[in-house]
């Protein structure tokens, strides 16, 4: 038979105490740390979600640009065409390569400032995911 006497009471005192320094000491300041790590993650993930949509309405833009350039390019094309079909053939030969490469240039310049932004957008990511796994594994990384 179990007996209840001074002993048993002080160890279920001891044991509440432990409890108690546990939590204030132990399981407190690790729950807040995780909470503070989960929203510093959220914020970065909005701040990737951030720059992903910046780069993706940047390209776009460009996208756009390219096809007026296009359309642009394709009426200069027109208007030369009935022009030059009264001049010489030299003449519309000329007028053929100074429009490809107008084209060609607008297209170059296009293709040099999506490849930079898709690289800045790698780098910032590779960069936040660096940062992301040195803050859940609490050391630096290589």
């Amino acid at each position: 038979m179990v007996e209840i006497n001074l002993t048993i009471i002080i160890q279920v005192v001891q044991f509440l105490i432990l409890v108690y320094l546990l939590n204030r000491l132990l399981f407190k300041p690790t729950s807040q740390t995780i909470k503070e790590r989960q929203s510093k993650i959220e914020a970065w993930e909005e701040k990737t979600r951030t720059l992903q949509e910046s780069a993706r309405a940047k390209i776009a833009s460009y996208e756009k640009q390219l096809k007026e350039a296009r359309k642009k390019a394709q009426k200069e094309q027109k208007r030369m065409s009935i022009e030059l079909s009264q001049q010489e053939e030299q003449k519309l030969q000329a007028v053929f390569d100074e429009a490809a490469q107008m084209l060609a240039s607008t297209k170059q310049a296009l293709k040099e400032e999506t490849e930079r932004l898709r690289q800045e957008l790698r780098q910032q990511a590779q960069e936040m995911s660096q940062m992301l796994a040195e803050k859940v594994l609490g050391r630096k990384m290589s």
